[in-house]
């Protein structure tokens, strides 16, 4: 299992860089899992589902040469901050941090008036329990309608116990 990075438009339009799931395959198939736990997998379930979310990995050198399922290859280099493995969690392993993400949309970036933010916030401690919290806010500046607006709203912090499973966090 590997991630590497993608971009797109994150809060008020901005790009922003995301990291998407891949594996690979012992027969040079690649897989782009999505939502979908990894020890869930269903591998012929997906090649009939969502074809284009298979591709074809070789090893050349350092680097890996990925072709996704229009044919469109890219050369991703391990160690570059852009390409790493994922290594599973060993048996009874935890985690003692805490994770932030910063995600949202609108088109500010562009000249518009709207901007969405929505901040995640999942602390875990070594025995076993976590809290999520989070945030949301928006803002129209009424550029184009004269009339601004603003919204907030930050949820209650909830919490319980957690468990991870190689690739899976409960």
């Amino acid at each position: 299992m590997y991630f590497r990075s993608t971009s797109g438009f994150d809060v008020g339009g901005m790009m922003a860089i995301d990291f998407e799931p891949l594996i690979f395959l012992r027969d040079g198939t690649s897989y782009e899992i999505g939502e979908t736990v990894l020890e869930d997998v269903d591998l012929a379930a997906e090649r009939t589902a969502k074809p284009r979310s298979f591709g074809r990995w070789k090893r050349v050198g350092g680097s890996f040469v990925l072709t996704d399922s229009r044919g469109a290859s890219n050369d991703d280099k391990l160690g570059d901050g852009s390409f790493f493995r994922a290594f599973p969690a060993a048996a009874g392993e935890s985690v003692a941090r805490s994770y932030r993400r910063l995600s949202g949309g609108g088109n500010t970036a562009l000249g518009g008036d709207v901007t969405i933010a929505v901040q995640s916030r999942y602390d875990f401690k070594a025995d076993g329990r976590y809290e999520r919290s989070g945030s949301v806010g928006a803002v129209n500046s009424g550029a184009s309608t004269g009339v601004g607006t603003a919204i907030g709203r930050r949820g209650t912090p909830e919490g319980g116990q957690y468990r991870l499973d190689r690739h899976t966090l409960t």
